[in-house]
């Protein structure tokens, strides 16, 4: 597992006062780190949990979820559409991918019987939930193991063959 102080480095990687992520020390918050950094926080909360622990909250991320969505929703979207790293800057494609994946990420905690959602302002907010490492809804990552278990490891069944028809050097 990570040393202890790497959620302590990503955690303070959020800016207390626009409330997003800066990539590293020194820089200005940038849209796309509220997935990078947030994102990164839900798998060393899961790490830390099954290490047992007990400082763990049980219904919200080891980052100030709230404020996150807060700059998001107000530093960077576009009127015209689509997200942006941060004010005075323009919407891309890449920024409005990863402020909305790190809006979801700020918005849903846990899973299952652990699911608490906080959702910042009016329902149509809410957004499905992301996976932390795959960035897509985590039905579909359930779909694509489902699929590629029942698929045969390429090269694993031509080598297994090798080694049964090939005559033994002893």
């Amino acid at each position: 597992m990570a040393s202890a102080s790497r959620p302590q480095w990503v955690t303070s990687r959020q800016m207390r006062f626009e409330g997003g992520f800066q990539g590293r020390c020194n820089k200005l918050v940038d849209g796309c780190y509220s997935f990078w950094q947030a994102g990164l926080l839900p798998l060393l909360h899961r790490a830390l949990h099954a290490q047992g622990d007990p400082a763990l909250s049980r219904s919200h991320w080891m980052f100030h979820q709230q404020a996150l969505q807060e700059y998001i929703l107000m530093c960077c979207q576009c009127p015209a559409g689509g997200l942006l790293d941060k004010p005075g800057k323009s919407r891309d494609f890449y920024h409005t991918c990863y402020c909305l994946s790190g809006l979801s990420i700020a918005q849903h905690f846990g899973s299952g019987a652990m699911l608490h959602d906080v959702v910042l302002g009016v329902p149509e907010n809410a957004l499905q939930p992301t996976h932390p490492v795959y960035n897509i809804g985590p039905d579909k990552v359930i779909q694509a193991t489902m699929h590629f278990l029942q698929k045969p490891v390429p090269g694993f069944e031509e080598q297994e063959d090798k080694a049964t028809t090939e005559p033994s050097t002893d």
